[in-house]
Order: structure tokens, then sequence, then C-alpha cells
């Protein structure tokens, strides 16, 4: 006899075992692997850290020359906090982190990315330090 599971109840198993965002865990375990097997974790997390003052001050100091680049400047922002946090031994929200966790989500709080999605939302659920 052959079952088949509803949609819904095979949803509700798979948070179990699943990632919640399996295409942004792809790109920390591929950047976490590059970044450990060529020896260069620290230039990393220093390009990670340029990469993600450079987005926040255009952000910060209005900068960006309509909404759209705005919004890639917190994308790139967000994902440059993200990669860090798992490749960096300590974290994001270290003290001797390069880039400056607090500011960052002061600086993403009230504003979206995607489908209208709160940037510090995304931001506290990609993290594994930052909460």
């Amino acid at each position: 006899m052959l079952y088949i599971i509803p949609h819904d109840v095979s949803n509700q198993m798979s948070l179990f075992y699943a990632y919640h965002n399996p295409m942004v865990r792809t790109v920390i375990d591929s950047a976490t692997k590059f970044a450990q097997e060529s020896g260069n974790q620290q230039i990393v997390l220093d390009c990670l850290s340029a990469l993600a003052a450079g987005s926040a001050s255009t952000v910060k100091h209005a900068r960006a020359d309509s909404a759209k680049s705005e919004r890639m400047c917190m994308l790139v922002l967000v994902t440059c906090c993200i990669l860090y946090d798992w490749i960096s031994p300590k974290g994001v929200s270290d003290a001797q982190s390069g880039i400056d966790a607090k500011a960052a989500l002061d600086l993403v709080s009230e504003r979206t990315l995607v489908d209208s999605t709160p940037a510090d939302k995304v931001l506290r659920a990609n993290c594994r330090t930052l909460r």
C-alpha cells in the first residue's frame, strides 16, 4: 500500500532537520571552506569588513543615488555580517570583530530587504552569534 504524505505534514516534518534557508547555508559553507582551506581566513575577514564598512557608510550618509542602490548596499552589509559571523571563530558580535555588529544592527533596523522582510530579522536569523 502506498501512503502519500500531505504537503502541510511534510513541511512540518522538515522543520526538524532542514536548514531554514538552504541557499544561505550553501553560500556560508562554501565561503567558510574557501577561507579555511586557502589559508587566507584573515584576508577574507578583512575584505568582508571593508565591504561592510563601505556599504554602511553609503547608507548612513545617504550617498546612494537611488532606492535600488540603497537596498543593494543593505543587502551587501547584511551578507557581509552573516559571512563574517560564520567564518570568524569568534563571530561578528565579538569585541575584536572587524565589523561593528551593534552599529550594523542599528543601521538596518526598520529597513526592509526582499519581500518586505525586516533586515535586522534576516541578520539575526542567519548569524550564529548575533541574537
